[in-house]
């Protein structure tokens, strides 16, 4: 430290304007003060830079005492200090000065991070925000799940299921099904049963992301090496799915998907997020949601029921097109979960006229017959093909066993979509009644039983009837 002893009878004599117009006197350091030099310097160093007295004095305080400047002068080297010692001119000192400074305030502003000044400090319960963490418990994982990483595998892929026609007539339900799949827009996308492939299936799936412009959204994907990207208008194409409805992401529990998934499970008072597609009580519609999860969706979630498949259910039963059934597929192949895409991979790589490679292996087909939908408890654990028991449950938690087929009863033409359980007693009473009745009679000369000449057959006529139900024939025998 330098002190400067300057023995003035007024310290701020000079801090006056002079008689010269446009010239200004900076007044001097007072009597004792000291002045802060940078680290090494000599006493001769500061008075060359004007500690010394005077009005070099009073520069070399304002010089030193400023804390940017201080910590410029302490980087700056010896040959770099020397060019600013005072001049005869001063104000060419003061223009060299200001040039110096206005340098090295650049290059610190260029090593600062301003994001620092815009962080969000943390809450007062020290509980990490939803915003910061990147696994999410979820009952829906549907709606939340982060996306994976292209680089991570997310398993071995499944070939998209289809659905099973037998076990469809034999329900009683294959008709109310394909007035589900026509009012969706997916009778193409259904009967499209050709091979799928794994490796095709794997990276499409694993690598495909979607980018919701504004005016002109986007999905980019591999096909085997070769990225692609495509407008989802396209994309909507290549899946034959009609391009309508809102891009944007689904709200939680939406008024309008919440009244149906209540609709549609009896009045459920669970929210979207907890509930459960076995809820659904009409077959057909239940069968429905499944075959989405598993073929439609291309990751499969097949306990809980999520926004998407409400969306699809949607459109099916009321044929209100809200929802953008492209962006829904888009959004679902992006979110983690067991890899169901094969179809959607292929529709893709017809689409694009793009080769198929000639190692890669052929999925194993599935479909959700009998032992697939065991599996799923929509149907008894001793329920055969031809004599098959729909499980029914209720949203108290009870459930009834009731044999299929129910055309008066399951029918989606019906007034409400679901039943209570009193609807469900009385139903089987009258029908057993009539069975009592039968049996009563069978030695009469006359009939009692009822044909239902080929409810479904001119729908898909490759598919033989291969029940009584759906065939020129007698109905079903009685259950006993």
């Amino acid at each position: 430290m330098v002190r400067a002893d300057l023995s003035r009878a007024s310290p701020f004599a000079r801090h006056r304007r002079s008689s010269a117009p446009g010239r200004w006197r900076p007044p001097p350091p007072r009597v004792g003060e000291a002045v802060a030099l940078p680290p090494g310097a000599s006493p001769a160093r500061g008075a060359a830079l004007g500690c010394g007295g005077g009005r070099q004095a009073w520069l070399g305080r304002a010089w030193c005492r400023r804390a940017p400047a201080r910590a410029a002068l302490a980087a700056m080297t010896p040959s770099a200090t020397s060019s600013l010692v005072p001049s005869a001119d001063q104000d060419e000192f003061k223009i060299i000065k200001i040039i110096e400074f206005m340098k090295i305030t650049i290059e610190a502003m260029k090593k600062f991070n301003f994001g620092e000044l815009f962080k969000k400090g943390t809450t007062s319960t020290g509980r990490p925000s939803r915003a910061a963490t990147r696994i999410r418990r979820s009952y829906n994982e549907d709606i939340i799940a982060p996306s994976f990483a292209p680089e991570e595998d997310n398993g071995a892929p499944n070939a998209s299921s289809f659905p099973c026609y037998d076990f469809l007539r034999n329900a009683g339900i294959l008709e109310d099904f394909f007035t589900l799949v026509n009012r969706a827009g997916l009778t193409t996308y259904v009967g499209d049963e050709r091979e799928q492939y794994y490796m095709l299936t794997k990276i499409f799936v694993e690598s495909f992301q979607f980018n919701n412009k504004q005016y002109e959204p986007t999905v980019a994907f591999r096909i085997y090496g070769n990225p692609v990207t495509m407008k989802l208008e396209d994309f909507c194409r290549a899946l034959d799915i009609v391009p309508v409805g809102t891009a944007s992401r689904i709200d939680d529990n939406p008024r309008d998907l919440l009244e149906l998934y209540r609709g549609i499970t009896n009045d459920d008072c669970r929210t979207i997020q907890r509930g459960k597609i076995r809820n659904i009580q009409l077959p057909a519609i239940k069968y429905f949601a499944y075959y989405i999860a598993t073929s439609i969706l291309g990751r499969e979630n097949t306990s809980n029921i999520s926004s998407y498949h409400l969306a699809f259910l949607n459109i099916a039963l009321t044929g209100q097109t809200s929802y953008h059934l492209g962006a829904l597929i888009a959004r679902r192949l992006t979110n983690r979960g067991p890899i169901f895409g094969g179809t959607i991979a292929l529709r893709v790589l017809t689409y694009l006229s793009l080769p198929l490679d000639p190692n890669d292996v052929p999925l194993a087909p599935r479909r959700l017959d009998i032992a697939a939908m065991k599996s799923h408890h929509f149907v008894t654990a001793d329920s055969t093909l031809d004599n098959m028991v729909y499980r029914m449950l209720f949203s108290d938690g009870d459930e009834k066993e009731i044999p299929f087929p129910q055309p008066g009863l399951f029918s989606i033409d019906r007034q409400s979509w679901s039943c209570t359980k009193e609807e469900v007693d009385e139903h089987l009473k009258i029908k057993d009644f009539h069975q009592q009745h039968d049996s009563e009679d069978a030695g009469a000369s006359y009939d009692h039983t009822v044909t239902y000449p080929g409810a479904s057959s001119s729908t898909y006529p490759e598919y033989d009837p291969s029940s009584s139900y759906y065939g020129d024939t007698t109905s079903w025998d009685r259950w006993d």
